[in-house]
């Protein structure tokens, strides 16, 4: 597996402060990757900086494309983007309108467009709410709205930068379960960015910063077996890894386990 996306030496200052002191990143082809840190540690920076919103002189290849001026726009057509506030991100009148707009623009019939709303809308649950204002929604409605926009275009990279924080966890839980049954689909390159270690569970990778370093790297399983690193830097593992950790400790299980179910069957036999 080849990497969709390569940071060298990346170094970056915000008003003067440094935000990245040569960091260096790579993100596999179609993975499913958790970035994570605490609070000011700049992972929204990086994506702002792996969409060109901000200007860097570090280098950073794309899908084999070289970030620059002259490759921008045919790197933003390849990634779906939601932010955490979504507002930001609606320009219609109606939900319809604004989940076809990035469609249109790229010049999609109108059979089409609608073949890929319905869809997106249906696996997300938010098919009723073709017809409403934006702004008549609430936080999460909008959010899973942004999300259906990002995934219409069928994106090569989709980036989520806090973009669940406004859902219940039922509807998180659902979502995420979409997300990832959609990744394995269509091979989509997946990454989360988040503070929450919980959602971590539902990638397969996961990548955290501090300090403007990558401090952890690797598949998860690895990842969460660093309790005290995570712990160092403010991070609390998910219940099931501790649990799965304690349960190790006294010799109950053998491995890291983190699913809930293949706990249970375990522990029961």
């Amino acid at each position: 597996m080849d990497d969709i996306i390569i940071i060298k030496d990346l170094a970056f200052k915000y008003d003067e402060k440094l935000i990245f002191n040569r960091l260096n990143l790579n993100i596999k082809r179609g993975s499913f990757t958790t970035i994570i840190g605490p609070n000011g540690c700049g992972k929204s920076t990086l994506i702002k900086i792996i969409l060109g919103l901000l200007k860097t002189n570090s280098y950073l290849n794309v899908d084999q494309m070289i970030l620059c001026n002259d490759n921008i726009k045919t790197i933003r057509k390849r990634i779906g983007v939601v932010f955490e506030n979504p507002d930001n991100q609606f320009v219609a009148e109606t939900v319809m309108d604004d989940i076809a707009f990035s469609l249109e623009n790229m010049k999609y019939n109108k059979e089409e467009i609608r073949k890929r709303i319905d869809k997106f809308t249906k696996y997300l649950g938010i098919y009723d709410l073709l017809e409403r204002e934006p702004h008549s929604l609430s936080g999460g409605e909008k959010q899973l709205v942004a999300l259906a926009s990002a995934l219409v275009i069928e994106p090569k990279i989709l980036i989520l930068d806090e973009a669940l924080t406004m859902v219940d966890r039922e509807v998180k839980e659902k979502t995420y379960k979409i997300l990832k049954e959609l990744h394995e689909k269509s091979n989509v390159t997946i990454i989360n960015v988040t503070h929450d270690l919980e959602d971590s569970l539902y990638g397969d990778d996961i990548v955290v910063i501090d300090q403007g370093q990558v401090v952890l790297k690797g598949p998860k399983e690895l990842v969460l077996q660093e309790e005290k690193i995570l712990n160092n830097i403010g991070l609390d593992l998910p219940f099931m890894a501790s649990l799965s950790i304690k349960l190790k400790y006294y010799g109950l299980v053998d491995k890291l386990i983190l699913d809930m179910d293949e706990m249970v069957d375990l522990l029961w036999k």
